[in-house]
């Protein structure tokens, strides 16, 4: 790679890196070198010689495949200087200058692309942008190649000194423009085209001068070329240097996958692009609306998307996959709840069936016992009726038939609520509940049927026993089947020995326990485990739901059953519930005292 000038020039580096990455875009493996003629700050034809002897000697045994020549002026370092040094090499060459193409000169082992400046278009776009500008200033310098641009701008400035004055500075020194430029009234813009020398004969590059200007000047600044945009110009209809590179890129790959240079002509470029520094026109208050259509914008700050684009989509996949976690989760748990429901409702009916063929059981011994009360209120109405019909009648002892007529009926009520409450269909209530009181009333409710057996119930209460969280009917439900159970075990038992024993206590943990003890046969142990398991049963005609019923209720209480036999004769059956909220509070803070 040859350069006619420094490698600090800014347009150097940006068509050397766009042709770069072009070569090296599929991946082949190339080796860059790169020389620099600097002939802006040494045009002495000695250091041309020096620097053509260089090469030469550097490169006698390892000559180049290509070579890309970068040029600002003249065309040697594309046309005679290679030719000399490496005859049989390709040339592609990249030239950003207004001087005539020397066709005969280059060769055809040459082509390239001329870049030319749209000076006309530069100047012709800024009373567009800028429609108030009353004065243009053309700043330039006095190096041929600075002479050339300001002849263009003169000549594209004549059809516009009828509505814009137009003013060339090409005698002042660099220090002198920036003190000058600093003062320059409001509807004043600047041209700045070249300054490789200016008039107090001192080099520069450019982007030097330009980036100086703007640190001092009062009004914007418009450009030729786009290195120079980002250092606070305003822009304008530049030369896109970087797409230059691109092309000279294409060319150079070309030519390395075997085509002729002589079949690819040179190309000459003379288009600008309108390009603007977006923090200029903010700067200036220059609106967008009246840039050109298809105008570049450059340095605007990205939005939030465009700044966090990928943390937003991250953050909103995440938050759609928790959103549809969520919802499955709703979803299940809606199902499991109706699942729950739906589950809770089949134990219901179950043991509601199972209750009223417990009830069923009960049926001889409910009729005996409403029977008594029945028939004492007949014989009680039909002495009434004698006592009525007496002279006189006889009232006091009517009244006392009355009161007994009504303690009887009470007492077949009674029987009839016992029963309807466990007949009746209903969801299950968990209360606090006094385990003695509802355990005394499933004694009532068979105390006739185990009078009939011939079996001596006995009730082993505790005095002040917490109360316990639980359904009062679901409760007395698994007792009472227990204890039918209970009586049925103890059918061969000798009539001597028909005992059965109900115990309630409390069993620590926050518990209740609720034991029935009969004297039947007991259980065979091959039998305990399955005990409760459904349509398992040790009854000729049991159906096997009894006892595994009875476990539902329990462990849906949040309690525990089991059987054991006993020591000497027959079994015992055991079942906890918890103790309520406030009985398991009173009892951690008795706990506390009793530990102190």
């Amino acid at each position: 790679m040859l350069f006619s000038e420094s490698k600090f020039v800014v347009a150097n580096v940006l068509i050397e890196q766009a042709a770069r990455a072009v070569l090296q875009k599929n991946g082949r493996s190339i080796d860059f070198y790169a020389e620099y003629l600097d002939a802006g700050r040494f045009p002495e034809e000695n250091h041309y010689r020096l620097f053509r002897e260089y090469l030469q000697e550097k490169y006698a045994q390892r000559p180049p495949d290509l070579v890309l020549a970068f040029l600002a002026r003249k065309f040697e370092l594309a046309g005679q200087l290679p030719a000399e040094l490496f005859p049989k090499t390709p040339v592609i060459f990249a030239a950003l200058t207004e001087a005539e193409i020397p066709s005969a000169q280059l060769g055809s082992n040459v082509t390239g692309v001329v870049q030319r400046m749209n000076v006309a278009g530069a100047l012709g776009v800024i009373p567009n942008v800028q429609p108030d500008t009353q004065r243009i200033v053309v700043i330039g310098g006095t190096a041929p190649l600075d002479r050339l641009y300001l002849a263009m701008a003169e000549e594209a400035a004549r059809p516009m000194k009828e509505r814009v004055q137009v003013d060339f500075w090409t005698t002042r020194s660099v220090a002198e423009m920036r003190h000058a430029v600093a003062s320059l009234p409001s509807q004043t813009v600047i041209l700045f085209l070249t300054v490789f020398r200016d008039a107090a004969g001192e080099t520069f590059f450019p982007e030097q001068v330009v980036s100086l200007l703007v640190k001092s000047s009062s009004v914007p600044i418009y450009v030729l070329g786009d290195p120079m945009i980002g250092n606070g110009v305003v822009g304008g209809r530049v030369a896109q240097l970087e797409a230059l590179g691109q092309r000279v890129g294409e060319l150079a790959q070309r030519v390395l996958d075997g085509a002729a240079p002589a079949s690819l002509p040179v190309e000459v470029r003379q288009d600008g692009v309108p390009m603007f520094d977006w923090r200029a026109l903010k700067r200036w208050g220059i609106g967008e609306s009246r840039l050109p259509p298809g105008s570049i914008v450059r340095f605007r700050p990205p939005t939030m998307w465009q700044q966090y684009r990928w943390y937003l989509l991250g953050a909103l996949i995440v938050f759609v996959l928790q959103a549809a976690m969520i919802a499955g989760l709703l979803l299940q748990r809606n199902r499991r709840r109706r699942a729950e429901a739906e589950l809770q409702r089949n134990r219901d009916e179950l043991a509601h069936v199972a209750r009223v063929s417990t009830v069923g059981e009960l049926t001889a011994a409910v009729a005996h016992e409403l029977n008594q009360p029945l028939g004492a209120i007949l014989s009680n109405a039909e002495a009434a009726e004698m006592f009525l019909k007496a002279e006189p009648p006889a009232v006091d002892e009517v009244r006392d038939i009355l009161a007994d007529i009504r303690k009887d009926d009470q007492r077949a009520a009674e029987v009839i609520r016992r029963m309807r409450s466990l007949l009746r269909r209903k969801e299950l209530m968990p209360q606090a509940i006094d385990v003695n009181a509802a355990v005394e009333e499933v004694l009532k409710l068979v105390g006739i049927d185990a009078a009939a057996r011939k079996v001596t119930i006995g009730f082993e209460r505790v005095a002040g026993l917490p109360r316990v969280w639980c359904d009062l009917v679901h409760f007395q439900q698994v007792l009472l089947n227990l204890i039918l159970n209970g009586l049925e075990a103890m059918a061969e038992t000798p009539q001597e020995q028909r005992q059965l024993r109900v115990r309630a206590g409390p069993d620590g943990a926050g518990l209740v326990k609720v034991s029935v003890l009969d004297r039947g046969q007991g259980i065979a142990a091959d039998k305990l485990p399955k005990l409760f398991d459904p349509f398992f049963t040790t009854k000729k005609e049991g159906l096997g739901m009894g006892l595994s019923i009875a476990r539902t209720i329990v462990e849906a209480h949040h309690g525990a059953i089991w059987a054991e036999n006993n020591a000497d004769r027959g079994a015992t059956f055991y079942f906890t519930m918890p103790l309520s909220d406030e009985e398991r509070v009173t009892s951690v803070e008795c706990r506390g005292v009793g530990d102190e």
